[in-house]
């Protein structure tokens, strides 16, 4: 799951690394989409689909429209899908950065560890001249963080 917020680069470079770092390969992609984004989900999924090939895995790729700053629309929407996947089997995991502050709010503040697998986060320390594929970024700017196990792990030392 992936929430679309207003730069396509925050999703397809968060998507790339956690395919190359971690090595996540999903078999469904879920795209939350707010409707001011609509316009960019179709290029934003032949990115996804593209970086998927480039990795040697296809997963299927959905956009899930979520009303605009609606947390309990997000709520509504994502949660019960993360849910159900999760109680399918599925590992589910979960990128917040690219989206907006009201659907990663939406998104987060229902779960409970036990919900999900991952929480990823791509930080980036500048924002100049990051609109730009993952790997043209200089590494010393980015840290993919995985936001559940750093949780768990708080958790687990206290």
């Amino acid at each position: 799951m992936s929430l679309l917020g207003r730069s396509a680069w925050a999703l397809l470079n968060t998507y790339y690394a956690v395919s190359h770092e971690v090595g996540y390969h999903p078999d469904t992609v879920y795209i939350a989409v707010e409707a001011p984004f609509l316009e960019i989900s179709g290029t934003v999924s032949e990115g996804v689909r593209a970086i998927s090939e480039h990795f040697g895995f296809s997963p299927a790729i959905e956009c899930v429209q979520v009303d605009q700053a609606d947390i309990v629309d997000v709520f509504s929407k994502i949660y019960t899908i993360m849910i159900t996947k999760k109680q399918e089997g599925a590992r589910v995991a979960i990128d917040i950065t690219p989206g907006r502050k009201a659907v990663v709010a939406g998104t987060l503040l229902p779960i409970k560890l036990d919900d999900i697998d991952h929480v990823f986060y791509l930080e980036i320390s500048t924002t100049k001249d990051v609109a730009k594929p993952y790997q043209m970024i200089p590494r010393q700017y980015h840290i993919l963080h995985d936001f559940k196990a750093e949780a768990v792990r708080a958790r687990d030392d206290n």
